[in-house]
Protein backbone atom coordinates (compact mmCIF):
# COMPACT_ATOMS: atom_id res chain seq x y z
CA UNK A 1 0.00 0.00 0.00
CA UNK A 2 1.59 3.37 -0.77
CA UNK A 3 2.00 6.17 1.72
CA UNK A 4 -0.02 9.39 1.72
CA UNK A 5 1.27 12.16 0.15
CA UNK A 6 1.18 15.50 1.72
CA UNK A 7 2.03 19.16 1.65
CA UNK A 8 2.99 18.79 -2.39
CA UNK A 9 -1.36 18.86 -2.85
CA UNK A 10 -2.68 21.70 -3.99
CA UNK A 11 -5.91 21.97 -2.29
CA UNK A 12 -7.49 24.16 -4.39
CA UNK A 13 -7.08 22.10 -7.44
CA UNK A 14 -7.86 19.24 -5.28
CA UNK A 15 -11.01 20.47 -3.73
CA UNK A 16 -12.49 21.18 -7.44
CA UNK A 17 -10.77 18.97 -9.33
CA UNK A 18 -11.80 15.26 -8.18
CA UNK A 19 -15.24 16.16 -6.17
CA UNK A 20 -16.07 18.30 -9.84
CA UNK A 21 -15.55 14.83 -11.43
CA UNK A 22 -17.02 12.44 -9.11
CA UNK A 23 -19.97 14.82 -7.57
CA UNK A 24 -21.82 17.16 -9.55
CA UNK A 25 -24.56 14.51 -11.34
CA UNK A 26 -28.21 14.96 -10.86
CA UNK A 27 -29.86 13.38 -8.08
CA UNK A 28 -31.61 10.04 -8.93
CA UNK A 29 -31.76 6.73 -8.64
CA UNK A 30 -30.19 4.01 -10.45
CA UNK A 31 -29.81 0.23 -9.85
CA UNK A 32 -27.13 -2.52 -11.48
CA UNK A 33 -27.70 -6.26 -11.47
CA UNK A 34 -24.36 -7.96 -12.65
CA UNK A 35 -24.89 -9.31 -16.33
CA UNK A 36 -22.56 -11.56 -18.20
CA UNK A 37 -21.55 -9.58 -21.40
CA UNK A 38 -20.41 -5.92 -21.89
CA UNK A 39 -22.90 -3.01 -21.81
CA UNK A 40 -22.89 0.72 -21.41
CA UNK A 41 -25.64 1.87 -19.09
CA UNK A 42 -27.19 5.99 -19.69
CA UNK A 43 -28.94 8.13 -17.58
CA UNK A 44 -31.46 9.85 -19.78
CA UNK A 45 -30.30 13.15 -20.96
CA UNK A 46 -31.14 16.23 -18.99
CA UNK A 47 -31.32 19.82 -20.80
CA UNK A 48 -28.61 21.71 -19.65
CA UNK A 49 -27.05 25.34 -20.03
CA UNK A 50 -24.09 25.77 -22.12
CA UNK A 51 -20.85 28.24 -21.71
CA UNK A 52 -17.91 28.81 -23.97
CA UNK A 53 -15.55 28.19 -21.08
CA UNK A 54 -15.05 24.54 -21.75
CA UNK A 55 -13.01 22.87 -24.78
CA UNK A 56 -12.11 19.65 -25.39
CA UNK A 57 -8.95 19.88 -24.53
CA UNK A 58 -9.79 20.34 -20.90
CA UNK A 59 -10.70 16.07 -21.21
CA UNK A 60 -9.15 14.58 -18.01
CA UNK A 61 -8.33 11.14 -16.60
CA UNK A 62 -8.37 10.09 -13.02
CA UNK A 63 -7.24 6.29 -11.72
CA UNK A 64 -9.32 5.59 -8.64
CA UNK A 65 -7.81 3.45 -6.44
CA UNK A 66 -9.34 1.81 -3.33
CA UNK A 67 -6.94 0.45 -0.80
CA UNK A 68 -8.06 -1.11 2.33
CA UNK A 69 -6.19 -4.26 3.46
CA UNK A 70 -8.12 -5.03 6.25
CA UNK A 71 -10.62 -5.83 4.01
CA UNK A 72 -8.36 -9.47 2.99
CA UNK A 73 -8.78 -8.11 -0.65
CA UNK A 74 -7.34 -7.02 -3.55
CA UNK A 75 -6.79 -3.23 -4.74
CA UNK A 76 -9.97 -1.39 -6.26
CA UNK A 77 -9.56 0.25 -9.24
CA UNK A 78 -11.57 2.56 -11.53
CA UNK A 79 -10.90 4.26 -14.36
CA UNK A 80 -12.79 7.59 -14.54
CA UNK A 81 -12.82 9.50 -17.99
CA UNK A 82 -14.07 13.63 -17.70
CA UNK A 83 -15.04 15.28 -20.93
CA UNK A 84 -15.93 18.82 -19.60
CA UNK A 85 -17.05 20.39 -22.84
CA UNK A 86 -19.89 17.43 -22.87
CA UNK A 87 -20.49 17.00 -19.12
CA UNK A 88 -19.87 13.50 -19.53
CA UNK A 89 -18.15 10.96 -17.30
CA UNK A 90 -17.61 7.78 -17.91
CA UNK A 91 -16.56 4.86 -15.43
CA UNK A 92 -14.97 2.05 -16.01
CA UNK A 93 -13.63 -0.82 -13.50
CA UNK A 94 -10.25 -2.73 -14.11
CA UNK A 95 -10.09 -6.20 -13.04
CA UNK A 96 -7.45 -6.48 -10.03
CA UNK A 97 -5.84 -9.39 -11.66
CA UNK A 98 -6.29 -7.88 -15.42
CA UNK A 99 -2.69 -8.84 -16.42
CA UNK A 100 -0.46 -7.42 -19.35
CA UNK A 101 3.71 -7.81 -20.23
CA UNK A 102 5.73 -4.91 -18.82
CA UNK A 103 9.38 -4.89 -19.75
CA UNK A 104 9.22 -8.27 -20.56
CA UNK A 105 7.32 -9.34 -17.03
CA UNK A 106 3.58 -10.54 -16.87
CA UNK A 107 1.70 -7.90 -13.83
CA UNK A 108 -1.50 -7.91 -12.86
CA UNK A 109 -2.42 -4.03 -12.39
CA UNK A 110 -3.06 -5.25 -8.39
CA UNK A 111 0.97 -6.37 -8.50
CA UNK A 112 2.00 -3.71 -10.42
CA UNK A 113 0.57 -1.46 -7.76
CA UNK A 114 1.70 -3.24 -4.82
CA UNK A 115 5.58 -3.05 -6.26
CA UNK A 116 5.60 0.80 -6.91
CA UNK A 117 2.06 2.01 -6.03
CA UNK A 118 -0.15 4.68 -7.96
CA UNK A 119 2.28 5.90 -10.36
CA UNK A 120 2.83 2.30 -11.17
CA UNK A 121 -1.13 1.38 -11.51
CA UNK A 122 -1.49 4.41 -13.38
CA UNK A 123 1.37 3.22 -15.68
CA UNK A 124 -0.43 0.29 -16.27
CA UNK A 125 -3.71 1.65 -17.24
CA UNK A 126 -1.72 3.56 -19.68
CA UNK A 127 0.12 1.03 -21.37
CA UNK A 128 -3.21 -1.01 -21.33
CA UNK A 129 -5.26 1.45 -22.84
CA UNK A 130 -2.29 3.46 -24.99
CA UNK A 131 -3.33 6.29 -23.41
CA UNK A 132 -1.41 9.58 -22.31
CA UNK A 133 -0.88 8.40 -18.00
CA UNK A 134 -3.78 9.61 -15.85
CA UNK A 135 -3.90 10.96 -12.27
CA UNK A 136 -4.19 8.91 -9.56
CA UNK A 137 -6.30 9.24 -5.91
CA UNK A 138 -6.02 6.63 -3.50
CA UNK A 139 -8.79 6.20 -1.01
CA UNK A 140 -8.39 3.67 2.41
CA UNK A 141 -11.44 3.18 3.76
CA UNK A 142 -11.83 5.84 6.10
CA UNK A 143 -11.02 8.56 3.37
CA UNK A 144 -13.52 6.93 1.41
CA UNK A 145 -16.08 6.80 4.27
CA UNK A 146 -15.71 10.49 4.87
CA UNK A 147 -16.01 10.72 0.81
CA UNK A 148 -18.83 8.84 0.82
CA UNK A 149 -20.57 11.28 3.74
CA UNK A 150 -20.09 13.87 1.88
CA UNK A 151 -21.71 12.56 -1.32
CA UNK A 152 -24.97 11.42 0.54
CA UNK A 153 -24.19 7.38 0.30
CA UNK A 154 -25.97 5.65 -2.63
CA UNK A 155 -29.22 3.67 -3.38
CA UNK A 156 -28.30 0.14 -5.12
CA UNK A 157 -29.31 -3.40 -5.24
CA UNK A 158 -27.24 -5.63 -4.05
CA UNK A 159 -27.57 -8.77 -5.80
CA UNK A 160 -25.27 -11.08 -3.27
CA UNK A 161 -26.17 -12.52 0.05
CA UNK A 162 -23.44 -10.59 2.21
CA UNK A 163 -24.15 -10.17 6.26
CA UNK A 164 -25.12 -6.40 7.23
CA UNK A 165 -27.32 -5.70 3.95
CA UNK A 166 -30.78 -5.97 3.63
CA UNK A 167 -32.35 -9.25 2.11
CA UNK A 168 -33.98 -7.58 -0.70
CA UNK A 169 -32.84 -7.33 -4.65
CA UNK A 170 -34.50 -4.10 -4.71
CA UNK A 171 -32.61 -1.05 -4.10
CA UNK A 172 -31.39 -0.35 -0.49
CA UNK A 173 -29.42 2.59 0.67
CA UNK A 174 -25.42 2.48 1.33
CA UNK A 175 -23.43 3.90 3.55
CA UNK A 176 -19.44 4.43 3.57
CA UNK A 177 -18.49 1.20 5.45
CA UNK A 178 -21.32 -1.25 3.25
CA UNK A 179 -20.25 0.83 0.19
CA UNK A 180 -16.49 -0.49 1.06
CA UNK A 181 -17.68 -3.92 2.12
CA UNK A 182 -19.69 -4.42 -1.24
CA UNK A 183 -16.81 -3.25 -3.68
CA UNK A 184 -13.88 -5.16 -1.37
CA UNK A 185 -16.34 -8.25 -1.85
CA UNK A 186 -13.83 -11.47 -2.93
CA UNK A 187 -16.29 -13.96 -3.61
CA UNK A 188 -18.30 -13.01 -6.32
CA UNK A 189 -19.54 -15.75 -8.67
CA UNK A 190 -17.52 -14.04 -11.61
CA UNK A 191 -14.55 -13.29 -9.64
CA UNK A 192 -12.73 -9.60 -10.04
CA UNK A 193 -14.76 -9.13 -13.40
CA UNK A 194 -17.82 -9.12 -11.85
CA UNK A 195 -16.62 -7.18 -9.19
CA UNK A 196 -15.03 -4.88 -10.96
CA UNK A 197 -18.70 -4.24 -13.23
CA UNK A 198 -20.10 -3.48 -9.61
CA UNK A 199 -17.83 -1.14 -8.90
CA UNK A 200 -18.31 0.99 -12.07
CA UNK A 201 -22.01 0.95 -11.66
CA UNK A 202 -22.06 1.85 -7.95
CA UNK A 203 -19.73 4.80 -8.58
CA UNK A 204 -21.50 5.99 -11.57
CA UNK A 205 -25.05 5.57 -9.18
CA UNK A 206 -23.19 7.68 -6.64
CA UNK A 207 -22.14 10.59 -9.18
CA UNK A 208 -25.73 10.89 -10.32
CA UNK A 209 -27.82 10.68 -6.96
CA UNK A 210 -25.38 12.95 -5.50
CA UNK A 211 -26.59 16.92 -4.81
CA UNK A 212 -24.12 19.11 -6.79
CA UNK A 213 -25.24 22.44 -5.86
CA UNK A 214 -24.91 21.39 -1.95
CA UNK A 215 -21.58 20.29 -2.46
CA UNK A 216 -20.65 22.94 -4.34
CA UNK A 217 -21.37 25.34 -1.87
CA UNK A 218 -19.35 23.35 0.81
CA UNK A 219 -16.25 22.40 -1.37
CA UNK A 220 -14.29 24.15 0.88
CA UNK A 221 -15.01 22.97 4.31
CA UNK A 222 -15.50 19.22 3.19
CA UNK A 223 -12.44 19.19 0.85
CA UNK A 224 -9.94 20.69 4.00
CA UNK A 225 -11.39 17.84 5.68
CA UNK A 226 -10.66 15.39 3.02
CA UNK A 227 -7.55 16.59 1.35
CA UNK A 228 -5.01 14.78 4.17
CA UNK A 229 -6.65 11.76 3.85
CA UNK A 230 -5.80 10.88 0.51
CA UNK A 231 -2.79 10.32 -1.53
CA UNK A 232 -2.72 11.82 -5.33
CA UNK A 233 -0.59 13.12 -8.10
CA UNK A 234 -2.53 15.78 -8.76
CA UNK A 235 -0.81 19.20 -8.44
CA UNK A 236 -1.16 23.18 -8.49
CA UNK A 237 -0.59 23.30 -12.25
CA UNK A 238 -3.39 20.97 -13.64
CA UNK A 239 -5.62 22.94 -11.40
CA UNK A 240 -4.61 25.93 -12.97
CA UNK A 241 -4.41 24.03 -16.56
CA UNK A 242 -8.23 22.66 -15.86
CA UNK A 243 -9.87 25.62 -13.03
CA UNK A 244 -11.99 27.02 -16.08
CA UNK A 245 -13.09 23.84 -17.36
CA UNK A 246 -14.45 22.30 -13.53
CA UNK A 247 -16.17 25.74 -12.64
CA UNK A 248 -18.34 25.26 -16.23
CA UNK A 249 -18.88 21.91 -15.08
CA UNK A 250 -20.10 23.06 -11.14
CA UNK A 251 -22.14 25.85 -12.47
CA UNK A 252 -23.79 24.38 -15.54
CA UNK A 253 -23.26 20.48 -15.52
CA UNK A 254 -25.79 17.79 -14.64
CA UNK A 255 -23.67 14.72 -15.53
CA UNK A 256 -24.43 11.99 -17.47
CA UNK A 257 -22.86 9.10 -16.26
CA UNK A 258 -21.73 5.91 -17.85
CA UNK A 259 -20.24 3.00 -17.20
CA UNK A 260 -18.42 -0.10 -18.72
CA UNK A 261 -17.88 -3.74 -18.34
CA UNK A 262 -14.43 -4.92 -19.50
CA UNK A 263 -14.44 -7.71 -21.93
CA UNK A 264 -12.12 -10.20 -21.66
CA UNK A 265 -11.13 -13.97 -20.53
CA UNK A 266 -10.17 -15.50 -17.08
CA UNK A 267 -7.28 -17.81 -17.42
CA UNK A 268 -6.72 -19.17 -14.15
CA UNK A 269 -6.28 -16.86 -10.96
CA UNK A 270 -5.62 -13.96 -13.88
CA UNK A 271 -8.02 -12.15 -16.54
CA UNK A 272 -6.80 -11.14 -20.04
CA UNK A 273 -9.39 -7.91 -21.20
CA UNK A 274 -10.02 -8.14 -24.64
CA UNK A 275 -7.58 -6.29 -27.25
CA UNK A 276 -10.69 -4.48 -28.91
CA UNK A 277 -12.21 -3.23 -25.15
CA UNK A 278 -9.31 -0.21 -25.07
CA UNK A 279 -9.59 0.78 -28.62
CA UNK A 280 -13.58 0.84 -28.29
CA UNK A 281 -13.00 2.98 -25.46
CA UNK A 282 -10.48 4.93 -26.62
CA UNK A 283 -12.56 5.93 -29.79
CA UNK A 284 -15.14 7.50 -28.08
CA UNK A 285 -13.85 8.42 -25.01
CA UNK A 286 -10.00 9.92 -25.94
CA UNK A 287 -10.03 11.13 -29.49
CA UNK A 288 -8.66 14.73 -30.22
CA UNK A 289 -11.78 16.38 -31.23
CA UNK A 290 -10.00 18.36 -33.63
CA UNK A 291 -7.81 15.59 -35.10
CA UNK A 292 -9.83 13.01 -34.94
CA UNK A 293 -6.62 10.89 -33.36
CA UNK A 294 -6.37 9.72 -30.01
CA UNK A 295 -4.09 10.59 -27.55
CA UNK A 296 -1.79 7.72 -28.51
CA UNK A 297 -2.13 7.43 -32.52
CA UNK A 298 0.38 8.23 -34.93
Amino acid sequence: MAKRKKGSIAIPFLLTFFIAIIAIGGVGIFSFNYIQKSKEVELSEPVGKTAGVAEYEDSHTILFILDTPESKCKSTFMLIRSIPKEKRILCVGIPSNSIQVIDGVQYSIAEYYDVGGGKYASDFIAQQFGIDTPKYVIFDEEAFCKLSDIMGGVSYAVSVDIQGFDDTKKEQFLNGKQIVTLLTYPLFKDGEKQRASIVGSLMSAMINQSDGERLANSLDRNFNTLIDMVNTNITAVDYKEKKDAIQFMLNYGTTISRFRIVTGTNTGNYFLMDESFPQEIKEEYFKDYQSGKGEKDE
